[in-house]
């Protein structure tokens, strides 16, 4: 993640899903509707078909 490699492994665009599915099932917490941002944000981005953990791309400027 340092090197801003986010090779496809499972891609950010499939995540939003498996958060809409959780809170489906409960409540929505604080931390679903960060987690969704944060998801949201990264394929904003032009991150959709990066793996997923290209959400850390938020977390320092690209080199």
């Amino acid at each position: 993640m340092d090197d801003a490699s986010y090779a496809p492994g499972f891609a950010v665009q499939l995540a939003p899903k498996d958060i809409d599915l959780a809170a489906a099932a409960a409540t929505p917490s604080p931390l679903l509707r960060v987690a969704r941002g944060r998801l949201e944000a990264t394929v904003e981005a032009g991150h959709d078909n990066d793996d997923l953990a290209a959400v850390d791309y938020l977390r320092k400027p690209p080199p």
